[in-house]
């Protein structure tokens, strides 16, 4: 991974492949965190990670381990962010092709994960400051936490508690789905099922700093 000035950032001790396509090009994505005009998924030709952005949200609520159709736009002032190096730019929003689960995703999901032995996104800080970003700083991972993985509701507030590196971590949930379901339930806690993971990733800058947060709980496929 190249170098960078940013203090915090450490690299990955991997390497992540990108994707380089054409505006026009049309992918199929496997979608691992869905929330308005953003997914977060797959991309079946190239295996990696991109966060498609659309002015336009899908029709159809998006499940985990959908696979979805877009198509490239040349517009990149649609990315908040212009510094996440797995953005896309949708001329449209995703529309759903079909689903894979079973071990077709869980070999495409596997070579993603983030190293267990480095900070989340490469940061030790739970933000960064929107003006020490850059396209080599990931912004999104896909998480295999160390342990159980914990989840409180508190009025609006979902939050998500797991083990990283040894160290108990509380980020921020963005997962309607898991909201929705617990509110329907009555609870303030839940745990989370034996493997699943979790799709981290930065927030668009908020008062000048991208938030680390937690997408989606993944279910195992």
């Amino acid at each position: 991974m190249p170098a960078t000035t940013a203090p915090d950032f450490q690299g990955l001790g991997k390497v992540v492949p990108r994707l380089h396509a054409a505006p026009g090009t049309t992918l199929e994505l496997l979608v691992l965190a869905a929330d308005g005009g953003q997914c977060a998924g797959v991309d079946l030709d190239s295996g990696a990670l991109v966060r498609a952005w659309s002015a336009q949200a899908s029709t159809v609520p998006l499940q985990a381990y959908d696979v979805v159709a877009v198509t490239l736009a040349a517009d990149i002032d649609a990315v908040p962010d212009p510094s996440e190096p797995e953005a896309l730019v949708c001329d449209g929003p995703p529309e759903p092709v079909g689903r894979i689960t079973g071990r077709r995703a869980e070999r495409l999901l596997r070579p993603l994960i983030h190293p267990s032995g480095r900070p989340l996104l490469g940061l030790h800080a739970p933000a960064v400051p929107f003006w020490e970003r850059r396209a080599d700083h990931p912004s999104i991972a896909l998480v295999d936490p160390e342990g159980p993985i914990q989840l409180r509701r508190d009025g609006g507030y979902l939050a998500c508690r797991f083990s990283w590196q040894g160290t108990l971590r509380e980020l921020a949930c963005l997962d309607r789905r898991l909201a929705a379901a617990m509110d329907r339930a009555g609870q303030t806690r839940r745990a989370g099922a034996k493997g699943d993971r979790l799709v981290v990733a930065l927030t668009p800058p908020i008062d000048g700093h991208c938030h680390k947060v937690v997408e989606a709980v993944l279910p195992r496929p």
